[in-house]
């Protein structure tokens, strides 16, 4: 488990890597997933700021109710991604500029949802 959050955070962390964040299923309702929808399963978000304008280089914290953290930064498009995770999570962005937004979401087996997060200026 350690090695897999290394891995991710060092994939994370090189600017070629499409930005990601991977973490191990979590039970949802109706039990655990199979390891092909676990494999389909994931999300796949933007950055944005008030204006539709994609936002580069925004931390992203994505955390689960097991206690799984992954981190990652947007790409130059204002995406990031995060395959293979199932269950619930929150989502929060970091940046000196923009106010922090977060985010709750569920991935159901087999899906891969889309999330869009919009950022504001921070105050002062």
């Amino acid at each position: 488990m350690a090695l897999l959050v290394l891995l991710v955070l060092a994939a994370a962390c090189d600017s070629t890597a499409t930005p990601s964040a991977s973490a191990p299923p979590s039970d949802a309702a109706s039990g655990p997933c199979a390891a092909d929808e676990i494999a389909a399963s994931g999300i796949d978000g933007t950055v944005v700021d008030s204006e539709g304008t994609a936002l580069a280089d925004i931390f992203v914290q994505i955390e689960a109710g097991d206690g799984f953290r992954g981190t990652t930064r947007t790409g130059e498009e204002g995406v990031f991604t995060a395959p293979g995770v199932t269950g619930d999570f929150v989502i929060t962005t970091v940046d000196i500029g923009y106010a922090p937004v977060t985010q709750r979401v569920t991935v159901p087996c087999g899906e891969t949802i889309e999330v869009e997060l919009v950022l504001t200026p921070a105050d002062g």
